[in-house]
Formats: C-alpha cells, sequence, structure tokens
C-alpha cells in the first residue's frame, strides 16, 4: 500500500507539473500575441509617421496622428478592462474600435467603412478577441493587400453572428498566401472564443475574411 500510495503521489505530482508547464506556455503565447496584435500595431503607426518627418514628407496633422498612436498605445493595457468590465451593450467595444480606425485612416492610405448591428451582443471575451482580429484584418490589408477601401461589418445573418472584413485590394491565390503569423493569431484567437475563422481571396478582386463566432 504504501509503494502504491508513493506512486500515485508522483502520478499527481508529474500531472501538476505538465499542467504547470502548459498554463506558462499557454501564458506565453497569449503575450506574445498581444505584443504583435496590440502595442505592435501602434509603434508600426509612429514609426511611418517618424519616418515622414524625416524623409520631409510629412503632411498637415502627423504630429497630432503620432500623439493619437502613442495615447492609443498606452490605452492597449486598459483595454481587457474596458472590455471585461463593460455592463451594458458594446458602447465601450464600439467605441475602441473607431478610435483605432481613425488613427489607422488618417493618412488617407485607406478608407475603412465600419458597420457593427446595434442589436448584437458580443460577450467580453469577444469583444477583447474581436477587436484584435479586426486589428489584425486591417494591418494584413493596409501592409499587402494594395486596397484603397476596406469594410468592417460585425452583425447577424439569419441565426449566425459574423464578423467580416472585406477589402478591394489586389488579392491573392489562398494556396500561395503561405499562413503568416498574422492569419495564425486571428484563426487562434477565434478559436479561442468557440468561432471559426474563412478566408476567401480572388487575384484582382480582394479579399473576405469571416469569422463565424459562437451559437
Amino acid at each position: 500500500m504504501l509503494a502504491y500510495g508513493l506512486l500515485l503521489a508522483g502520478v499527481w505530482r508529474a500531472i501538476r507539473f505538465a499542467e504547470f508547464g502548459r498554463a506558462v506556455a499557454e501564458e506565453r503565447a497569449r503575450v506574445a500575441r498581444e505584443i504583435h496584435d496590440g502595442l505592435a500595431q501602434y509603434l508600426f503607426t509612429i514609426s511611418t509617421h517618424a519616418a515622414m518627418f524625416e524623409r520631409g514628407s510629412a503632411p498637415d496633422g502627423t504630429v497630432k496622428r503620432l500623439k493619437d498612436a502613442a495615447a492609443l498605445a498606452q490605452q492597449e493595457a486598459r483595454f481587457a478592462i474596458l472590455a471585461l468590465s463593460s455592463a451594458s451593450g458594446n458602447a465601450p467595444f464600439d467605441a475602441a474600435l473607431r478610435r483605432y480606425l481613425d488613427v489607422l485612416t488618417a493618412d488617407g492610405e485607406l478608407a475603412v467603412e465600419l458597420d457593427v448591428d446595434p442589436g448584437i451582443q458580443l460577450a467580453p471575451d469577444e469583444q477583447i478577441e474581436v477587436f484584435r482580429i479586426v486589428q489584425e484584418g486591417l494591418a494584413n490589408v493596409r501592409k499587402h493587400a494594395g486596397a484603397s477601401q476596406a469594410e468592417v461589418w460585425i452583425g447577424r445573418f439569419g441565426t449566425k453572428r459574423l464578423v467580416r472584413i472585406s477589402d478591394d485590394g489586389e488579392g491573392f491565390q489562398p494556396s500561395d498566401n503561405g499562413a503568416g503569423q498574422g492569419l495564425k493569431n486571428m484563426k487562434t484567437r477565434a478559436a479561442s472564443i468557440g468561432g471559426a475563422l474563412a478566408l476567401n481571396s480572388t487575384p484582382g478582386r480582394g479579399t473576405a475574411l469571416e469569422v463565424v463566432l459562437r451559437a
């Protein structure tokens, strides 16, 4: 009995150690996603505008945009709390998303239309992850799509709750995409809230990314 008890204790310790290691790995992955999808996007904006100053090609209003981007970077750490503490509707989520779009589109390189169904309800965890998916999706459009216009639509189609990001860019063959880190992050985020992500792109006809949220 003593030997059996010692064996059980050893197995229990091994299981707990494995669980701890998995938790550490998951936390590291989460922190990496937060840095890539959040703060890094604002730092990219700051870097882009700073480069304009270096070249002497900064348009009017660049200083304000730099300040706005820096302020939004500071707010990154507060966003999760803002979403989680939301007790009524999607107002904080909408406001944060519109602030992000204001900075993203301020230089006129990409026009983005945002349409959020006022009747759709997003849980706190969905607000955070949908916000990040939209960030990543639009950052990809801006950097890689060669698009002038994009649309973000969050609403219902029948019984499904959907998030759709589309653009009028160059498009590509999905098999040639190589599933970059941004797309992998978006898939991971969608899966973490019980959703599924699909990508549809045609050369010369733009790209559409769609997330079906949990029922």
